[in-house]
């Protein structure tokens, strides 16, 4: 299982990771935990009571599965497909799904279109299966966190762009729905002006250059050496004496 993109302990670095030190162990807390899957994999758009995946929740509350479990089950819901996968396009259902699941926007176009192959072949559940059972997901949420939204911070492995495309999709601490939010990819731009920045040649530097052309300064003319006048008399006092 590869290294994936997230915190870690620098005392314990790259064995430990900081989920283990926060895990829900009692109702009160699995009621807020339940509360945040909903608003952070739903995108802040509230089912109605009728819509809300009561099995999930009473199977989580009596512990016969984890909080991953129960956030794999609410992306795979009925109300999520109809919200973020039938109705909207390819491209755009992707970056919803990292931003649901992992906190994150795609990382670059590629990233996407392994996703939406991989969609296309083997179904939205493998999808949603691949982003959950990942490295990343393992390191960073483990099998008790609720996903949360992390590009404000430098994590390792995320490129400096990845706030930015963040911001495009928008953040989950506001009270707009990524439902609302239109049904095209907010990222495609930004990934595809990044695509073409990386394919530019980097600017190459070469010591051999430098030796070959050596550096030129500035000539100066001599003009004799040119000691300071002296324009007072000051007498001489020996230390401790005085006049």
């Amino acid at each position: 299982m590869g290294i994936g993109i997230g915190p870690r302990l620098h005392a314990e670095c790259p064995f430990g990771s900081v989920f283990d030190q926060y895990n829900p162990d009692n109702a009160a807390a699995l009621e807020r935990v339940i509360a945040a899957a909903y608003r952070q994999v739903l995108g802040n758009l509230h089912p109605r009571e009728s819509q809300r995946e009561t099995s999930l929740e009473a199977r989580l509350l009596n512990g016969e599965i984890t909080v991953r479990d129960f956030v794999n089950g609410l992306a795979k819901s009925d109300f999520y497909k109809s919200n973020f996968f039938h109705s909207v396009g390819a491209q755009r259902g992707v970056e919803l799904n990292f931003k649901h699941l992992l906190g994150r926007a795609p990382l670059n176009q590629a990233e996407v279109q392994d996703h939406i192959k991989l969609q296309a072949e083997e179904g939205f559940d493998a999808l949603i299966d691949k982003l959950t059972d990942s490295a990343e997901y393992t390191e960073v949420f483990g099998s008790d966190i609720v996903p949360y939204e992390r590009t404000h911070d430098s994590y390792a492995g995320m490129f400096t762009r990845s706030f930015n495309l963040m911001r495009e999709l928008g953040g989950t601490k506001v009270a707009v729905s990524d439902n609302a939010q239109g049904r095209n990819s907010r990222t495609i731009n930004p990934l595809a002006i990044a695509a073409r920045e990386d394919l530019k040649p980097s600017p190459f530097f070469s010591y051999t250059a430098i030796t070959r052309t050596p550096a030129k300064l500035p000539q100066q003319q001599y003009t004799g050496h040119n000691p300071p006048k002296m324009t007072d008399y000051v007498a001489f006092r020996p230390f401790g004496c005085h006049f």
